[in-house]
């Protein structure tokens, strides 16, 4: 692993150590580090990448990036926005317990694995809108709250619109401030959405749940069937 020497990393060092990581065929590892912000959209990169329990002070930005390997933001800190959309990640994405400050957004991402995000705490809405995704997603205890700031408030929704899950999606437990809007959206496996709470509306107009839509001890506004 390439040694940092500052306190602070930034785009070169991380740069310089996906491409040690990948001529010696391992993961990137940012764990535990401190980097001023993360830009590797467009890229194509040949390995893993480990995030966890690192500090981004501004935004992660993997705008149509192409990950093969797997993808760990486990409890990390993110300051600001946190873009995966139109990517595709050929392994696992662990967010579990990550905080994002300003919109987690997923929008036409090809996920090939499953995603944890069970305990994850995201200020602005959370976003699969028009994603493919071949796994399950595993959200039990996710916590999604408005960011409030200037001009206004974002809400803290949720987006499934037009996603095609393969697998269950999991939310029991959940705090969702805004709404959840599935849309058009396919699901393979279960919907779970036990004992969560939604303070808004729960849409699931128009999507396809193949399994079970458990919804025992659910919370919610209203409902649009």
């Amino acid at each position: 692993m390439v040694e940092f020497q500052k306190r602070v990393i930034d785009q070169e060092d991380i740069e310089k150590e996906i491409r040690m990581a990948e001529t010696k065929n391992r993961e990137a590892s940012f764990i535990n580090k401190v980097i001023q912000e993360v830009n590797l959209s467009g890229k194509i990169i040949k390995v893993g990448l480990n995030f966890e329990n690192a500090k981004i002070l501004g935004n992660a930005y993997f705008n149509k990036t192409v990950i093969f390997g797997n993808l760990n933001f486990k409890e990390a800190k993110i300051s600001g926005v946190l873009y995966l959309g139109e990517g595709a990640i050929s392994g696992e994405i662990n967010c579990q317990k990550i905080f994002v400050g300003e919109v987690m957004n997923l929008i036409g991402a090809t996920l090939e694995k499953n995603i944890n995000l069970e305990e994850a705490q995201i200020f602005g809405f959370l976003s699969f809108q028009k994603s493919n995704i071949e796994g399950n997603i595993f959200a039990k205890k996710i916590k999604i709250q408005d960011l409030k700031g200037q001009p206004g408030i974002i809400k803290g929704d949720i987006y499934f619109q037009d996603a095609r899950i393969k697998g269950t999606v999991n939310l029991e437990e959940g705090d969702i401030s805004g709404m959840i809007d599935f849309q058009r959206a396919i699901i393979g496996g279960d919907l779970n959405l036990r004992n969560a709470v939604i303070q808004d509306l729960l849409i699931l107009k128009n999507g396809i749940i193949e399994g079970k839509a458990q919804l025992e001890g659910l919370n919610f506004k209203e409902k649009f069937d």
